[in-house]
């Protein structure tokens, strides 16, 4: 159903040193500290400067970058990642732009313009894709062996950052890859992260053309080998005096005495020095009305705190994955903010089930975790 294919890989000579976490999850603080390392891919996915000059440092420092970097032969690469407690692993690989343009890879989430323009900018001053969109699609046992069978292999790259080891495999076998593409062609592929990118890629093939440039590189993987975590919001003022009471038209609310994850269907709120449980009344009906993140935002976000386009509003930002309960309570007790929504994470399921329906979800719906590096190879696309 999807066209996969190798690709001539170009990768960093000490990964350790090069990659980095996605750029649209560094800090300012964070690229900062990176940029004292010249050997460091944040040069390239967030480069210094202001407007268009930006993009043209990314061209330069790419530039200067690749000719200490190692440049494969046509192949496909396994990606394992993870701790003690939990990793995922997949192939990166090459996709046809033309099926994700068939609607065969299958998107939830809206892109915005102001991101989208400045991921096209970045693609077209690089020539090439240097950051995974990451997908999935549903179990399959025989693509699992397989991973199995190519992980009795030597990595090329086997070392740790940010927590996490990280695990890379080259396949330049011609049965195997012809084994990876032929077991491909029966699934569709979901978009777990990455849509700015993937519509970038898309957007760069239709301007420039091109052999490689109607291809995009993901990082695809079995649906029940990743983790979602919580993607949390945090209200910075609450001026409504009635807060509790407005909440009870809607919720069933108590105080609660036992901290444990929230299950599906429950918000749990830090407010007011209390952690209150919150479970509504009436579940709307419909894929994306019943998800736990739309009942907060039409139940209590929007009617209560007015808070209409969670993207723009200042008075919320949001907190995705593992982070202690303690630290959301500082967050609120210390650094003077109003109230922390906790909620049960989205799940793979209901993300699937979306974007079968042709739907999307709300803005900051899911956390992946743990974050794919950047930089292990990039995909040239000329």
């Amino acid at each position: 159903m999807v066209e996969v294919k190798e690709f001539e890989g170009l990768r960093p000579k000490n990964p350790e040193e090069f990659c980095t976490k996605p750029y649209d999850v560094i800090s300012e603080e964070e690229a900062n500290e990176l940029r004292k390392n010249p050997n460091s891919a944040i040069h390239i996915i967030l480069p210094v400067g202001e407007g268009d000059e930006k993009y043209e440092n990314a061209k330069k420092e790419f530039e200067r970058l690749k000719k200490d970097m190692i440049r494969d032969e046509p192949s496909i690469y396994l990606y394992k990642e993870g701790d003690e407690e939990f990793s995922h692993r997949g192939f990166i690989l090459c996709a046809s732009l033309e099926d994700y343009e068939k609607g065969l890879i299958k998107k939830h989430e809206e892109t915005r313009e102001k991101p989208l323009q400045d991921r096209i900018k970045h693609i077209e001053a690089v020539k090439a894709n240097t950051g995974l969109v990451w997908t999935v699609f549903k179990r399959n046992d025989k693509i699992k062996k397989l991973m199995n069978e190519i992980m009795n292999e030597k990595p090329v790259y086997d070392f740790e950052k940010y927590g996490n080891r990280h695990i890379l495999w080259k396949i330049n076998d011609e049965e195997k890859i012809n084994k990876i593409k032929e077991l491909f062609r029966n699934i569709p592929l979901y978009i777990a992260d990455g849509h700015h990118r993937i519509a970038a890629a898309w957007h760069y093939w239709k301007k420039y053309d091109g052999e490689e440039a109607k291809y995009v590189m993901i990082f695809a993987a079995n649906d029940d080998e990743v983790r979602i975590l919580p993607y949390n919001r945090v209200i910075r003022k609450i001026e409504n005096e009635n807060f509790i009471e407005e909440i009870k038209k809607e919720f069933h609310v108590e105080e609660l005495t036992e901290m444990k994850e929230p299950e599906k269907h429950e918000i749990q709120m830090y407010y007011k020095k209390k952690w209150w449980k919150l479970v509504p009344k009436e579940i709307p009906e419909g894929i994306v009305d019943s998800l736990d993140v739309s009942i907060l935002q039409k139940k209590i976000l929007e009617p209560i705190l007015g808070i209409k386009d969670i993207r723009k509003d200042p008075n919320i930002f949001f907190v995705g994955g593992k982070i202690a309960r303690e630290e959301y309570e500082r967050l609120v007790d210390e650094e003077g903010n109003a109230a922390v929504f906790y909620l049960h994470p989205t799940s793979i399921d209901e993300l699937e089930a979306v974007a079968d329906a042709g739907l999307s979800m709300p803005p900051k719906s899911t956390w992946f975790d743990p974050k794919l590096l950047t930089g292990l190879v990039f995909h040239l696309l000329e």
